[in-house]
């Protein structure tokens, strides 16, 4: 790609990257971190006109949250004071199975003109993160407007920290 001075990076986040899941926090952590490599990755390859982006779909009807035959895999260890937290989640993800509201041909479509910048994305600059489904919109949407708000209410005492010289 560096030779060809062209190309495209697409890594695999999720919505789950915007907020911390209980139950999920490894698995948001990861997705939060890939999306922070790939705006890194963005500004380190940008010169070699290579381009990056971060895909972060919301939930979709695939087997992901099947357990038995599927994808999921529950945990062997267990903190049993926990237990009410992770059973309920499960409890939720299964009741969910099925239900995603994403339907998954289309949203590969999207993906596929995002990335080749082709069809109803002809025109348009590849953004860092490419929120992926309606239920991803709103989620993000919602995180952003909520991280503005604390950040709002807090801006005034933690900008108080520079040196006085400053």
């Amino acid at each position: 790609m560096r030779a060809q001075k062209s190309g495209v990076i697409a890594n695999l986040g999720s919505v789950g990257g915007w907020s911390g899941a209980p139950t999920g926090g490894l698995y948001c952590a990861s997705k939060a971190a890939i999306a922070i490599y790939t705006e890194a990755l963005r500004g380190e390859l940008a010169e070699f006109g290579i381009q990056t982006t971060c895909i972060e779909p919301g939930y979709f009807r695939t087997n992901v949250l099947v357990g038995d035959g599927g994808n999921k895999v529950p945990a062997e260890g267990h903190i049993e004071e926990l237990e009410s937290v992770t059973k309920r989640a499960g409890e939720v993800l299964k009741e969910y199975n099925q239900r995603q509201p994403g339907d998954p041909v289309k949203g590969a479509q999207v993906i596929i003109e995002a990335l080749t910048g082709t069809g109803r994305c002809q025109g348009r600059s590849l953004p860092p993160r490419l929120a992926l489904g309606n239920d991803a919109v709103h989620a993000i949407g919602a995180a952003l407007e909520r991280n503005r708000e604390e950040f709002d209410l807090w801006k005034d005492l933690v900008a108080t920290t520079d040196c006085d010289d400053v």
